[in-house]
């Protein structure tokens, strides 16, 4: 992007208003911060950061968190290199060279960190502070229809309800989860007149990227996935009359195709001249092939290829559920 295409750019939604939830103003700093294009090297940041349960090299990365919530970044493979996280909103404590505790602002909305190396590589997360459930009301937040989720199972901690829902309006939707995929893929289908919550989990979106490298190594085109669903409210999911205990539902769960020609379905992906079940299997075998490495392992979950119908084409799910399923 040339300067001035940027300048346009840039000038042309700060003039639209501020970015953040219906009601939250975002402080200048983060305003800005959000509106600078994501910086995303071909090779990602040339470094890895390890926060909660998640670890990633990739520019750009996801990081949900409740309001207040402490969360500890730490910098692996350093070699030595002087780092500096910055927070445009929420309190940094740097607690050694390369580890910080972030804690979350208290109010719900959309902020960035940004952890950068003396000789200017970086990486940037966006930081979604969630909604409590406890805002729940009749299956209502905040005039969005959640409806009520399953009795979990006894012992599996996987099914628990949310314990918190981000909110995504008409700017952060288009925010970056990670360098190719947006926060607004994985929003319900249901309709809305106004904001929409969704549930995430960044397990997610890191399994999603990975899984389009290991495309790309077995040759196939593919710059992007489109996301023909991701999180379901458990009243959208009832209505599809899918299982009961979708992972939809629960953040960890995308239905997805490659589609490089912008026809709406899955491309021709094995070359047989037809768009059926065959290249959703094709995606599947290389995913699933990916199951014996030792940094894919925290990726598993189920994985699954559809065919098409009258109303979709041939698609693959994938879930991080943690444990191994297919069907």
């Amino acid at each position: 992007m040339s300067r001035y295409v940027f300048s346009r750019w840039l000038v042309r939604l700060l003039g639209a208003g501020v970015l953040g939830v219906a009601g939250v103003t975002v402080a200048a700093p983060l305003q800005l911060a959000m509106l600078t294009p994501p910086f995303v090297p071909s090779d990602g940041a040339g470094f890895g950061v390890r926060w909660g349960a998640e670890r990633s090299a990739l520019a750009v990365n996801p990081l949900v968190a409740a309001p207040g919530q402490r969360v500890m970044l730490h910098v692996e493979n350093a070699a030595g290199g002087r780092f500096v996280l910055d927070a445009g909103a929420g309190a940094v404590q740097r607690l050694g060279a390369v580890q910080w505790r972030w804690t979350a602002p208290g109010r719900p909305g959309a902020y960035t960190l940004e952890v950068t190396r003396a000789d200017g590589a970086r990486m940037r997360f966006t930081a979604l502070v969630t909604t409590p459930r406890r805002a729940v009301r009749g299956g209502m937040l905040n005039g969005y229809l959640i409806g009520d989720y399953p009795q979990h199972p006894a012992g599996q901690a996987i099914y628990r309800q949310p314990d918190g829902f981000i909110e995504v309006n008409a700017r952060t939707a288009e925010l970056p989860l990670t360098p190719r995929l947006t926060l607004g893929q994985f929003v319900c289908k249901q309709d809305s007149s106004g904001a929409r919550y969704v549930v995430l989990r960044e397990r997610l979106p890191l399994a999603l990227e990975a899984a389009l490298d290991r495309f790309a190594r077995a040759g196939l085109a593919a710059s992007g996935l489109t996301v023909m669903s991701g999180y379901r409210t458990p009243h959208y999911n009832r209505k599809l009359g899918s299982s009961r205990l979708s992972r939809h539902q629960f953040g960890d769960a995308a239905d997805v195709f490659v589609d490089e020609d912008g026809d709406g379905v899955m491309d021709d992906l094995n070359a047989d001249g037809r768009h059926d079940v065959g290249d959703a299997r094709l995606l599947f075998d290389i995913v699933d092939a990916a199951q014996a490495d030792a940094d894919w392992q925290r990726f598993s979950g189920g994985l699954s290829a559809y065919p098409p119908n009258a109303y979709h084409g041939a698609f693959l799910h994938i879930d991080t559920r943690g444990m191994k399923a297919r069907w």
